[in-house]
């Protein structure tokens, strides 16, 4: 549906004599990126006033995004896939927000435990985008410097006992390494079937 919203914005783009037919494969590309992205946002935000938690929501965004973008991590097949699958994790990870108290040292050794598997796997790469070694290393150091910001951002909450925001910077990050968990485990079981 968003595919073909697109299409018909950049053929009327085309129509008004804006863009050129030959760029329209760009912008209906560029269209739809916009499109998942405002949805995605929008979802978010449903989520957070359904949940009554609008701000750890942003938070754990905030948390979990940076690091997502720069150490990678599996990708989902589709984008509509990915949106359902994007939905349903933070609809989970708020849940255990708000229902699911974990005390401030189980935290503390999730996020350890997190962070190593960031600091040792990341980044990892989609099938369909790889990366030359001089992305490899951009990406990694980006990593590994986020991870250090939210580390020291959990350790402060931590210090001044605000344990919601701890938990949920210490969410973020144990999804993210997840995430590079089973992108690692795709990427190894894909090379061996090759």
């Amino acid at each position: 549906m968003l595919e073909r919203l697109s299409e018909k914005f950049a053929g009327k783009l085309i129509s008004a004599g804006i863009i050129s037919e030959t760029n329209a494969d760009v912008y209906v590309y560029g269209f739809f990126q916009l499109a998942m992205m405002i949805l995605n946002i929008v979802t978010t935000i449903i989520l957070g006033v359904l949940f009554k938690l609008l701000i750890p929501c942003i938070l754990l965004n905030l948390s979990y995004i940076p690091l997502r973008m720069n150490a990678g991590g599996h990708h989902a097949d589709s984008p509509m896939k990915c949106y359902i699958n994007s939905a349903i994790m933070i609809a989970a990870l708020l849940a255990v927000i708000k229902w699911i108290p974990i005390h401030p040292a189980i935290s503390a050794v999730l996020l350890a435990l997190s962070g190593i598997v960031i600091w040792i796997l990341a980044p990892v790469e989609a099938e369909n985008n790889p990366w030359n070694d001089t992305e490899k290393l951009i990406y990694r150091r980006r990593s590994i410097v986020i991870l250090l910001i939210e580390t020291i951002a959990f350790v402060i909450s931590l210090f001044f006992m605000k344990n919601w925001i701890s938990e949920t910077i210490m969410l973020g990050i144990v999804t993210e390494s997840l995430i590079l968990i089973i992108g690692r485990f795709f990427n190894c079981s894909k090379r061996q079937k090759n």
